[in-house]
């Protein structure tokens, strides 16, 4: 059998042979050829939020290990090959602290050339939220500590988290704006004053208390909870409510309407 080739054919060819050459295929781990050229390491990073019903703190680990040893930073760590970044997010943040959150939702890559001095990485951030009956967190890994702290208690951070910080804080006001995340932060039931003071701390402004009171009440987000133990409620006596899920989805369709 004679095989002919045309001239476009094998000049194709040539350049074919060449460009492989170049970059050899190898197999994978996964048995997947991969061209054999440089690659980043890529990373994950946590911003973990919590409410005590007085301050917002952020979840902080000191360092283990090289780089940055004994300094705070976020939880995280290298992605692995057979696992998501929201996956790795998750287990870094399992190995580091202890802690599983219901809510993680991702905020950027972060890709600054010398962010890590052990060579190119890729950082892609993730805020989370951390119900009040869950934030007891133990370290782990290569975390030799691990501590909440409020948010106007930050210690210095390294340049590089200190961007993924601040985006996070704007994320975090957007989630508030378009998902009931600040349900996640606050205990099952509340006062109204509790909400406030969460909501004060996550726009960093004050709300007055009337108006913010009369808006939420209006809305029908909220249920009020019944004394406990059958006992009357006094004119002093704290109100408690609790996230009404139906109530939020009646909310967001009038709104979408809109």
């Amino acid at each position: 059998m004679c095989v002919f080739f045309t001239h476009d054919i094998l000049i194709f060819f040539i350049f074919a042979g060449e460009m492989v050459s170049n970059h050899e295929l190898t197999m994978g781990k996964r048995g997947i050829y991969q061209y054999d050229y440089w690659r980043p390491a890529v990373t994950v990073d946590n911003v973990v939020f919590a409410f005590d019903g007085t301050q917002l703190s952020i979840l902080l680990i000191r360092r283990g290990n090289e780089p940055y040893k004994a300094c705070w930073g976020f939880p995280g760590g290298f992605l692995d090959e057979d696992e998501t970044l929201e996956e790795a997010a998750r287990r870094e943040l399992k190995e580091e602290t202890g802690l599983t959150t219901k809510y993680m939702t991702e905020i950027g890559t972060f890709s600054d050339l010398n962010r890590d001095p052990r060579g190119r990485t890729i950082s892609t951030a993730f805020a989370s939220a951390i119900h009040p009956s869950q934030i007891h967190a133990v370290a782990g890994d290569d975390a030799a500590e691990v501590r909440w702290l409020p948010i106007n208690e930050m210690p210095q951070l390294a340049s590089a988290h200190e961007k993924i910080y601040r985006k996070a804080r704007l994320m975090l006001r957007l989630g508030f704006m378009t998902s009931p995340v600040a349900f996640v932060l606050l205990n099952d039931t509340f006062t109204l004053p509790e909400m406030q003071r969460l909501y004060s701390a996550v726009f960093d402004r004050e709300f007055d208390r009337r108006n913010f009171q009369k808006r939420f009440l209006a809305s029908g987000i909220l249920s009020t909870v019944a004394p406990q133990d059958g006992k009357k409620r006094t004119p002093h006596s704290p109100i408690y409510y609790r996230f009404n899920e139906a109530g939020y989805a009646q909310f967001r369709e009038k709104v979408m309407k809109c």
